[in-house]
């Protein structure tokens, strides 16, 4: 079975909730991919998909 790819798209800038930019990932998310399962990365990329960013941009970090 092929490995779950990652939703980054190089846009590495957290909002003021710590949810990237790029691929609405968690920072939490993002620095756990290679150690979930296929099955967790279908969730995360699920509830990503249903995130939004916080409109204050103003705080978010990079996580490069």
């Amino acid at each position: 079975m092929e490995d779950v790819k990652s939703p980054c798209i190089q846009i590495c800038r957290a909002d003021s909730n710590g949810v990237c930019f790029g691929c609405r990932r968690t920072n939490e998310e993002v620095g756990d991919w290679s150690l979930y399962t296929n099955e967790q990365k279908k969730e995360v990329l699920v509830k990503a998909s249903n995130r939004r960013n916080a409109p204050d941009t103003q705080s978010g970090g990079f996580f490069r």
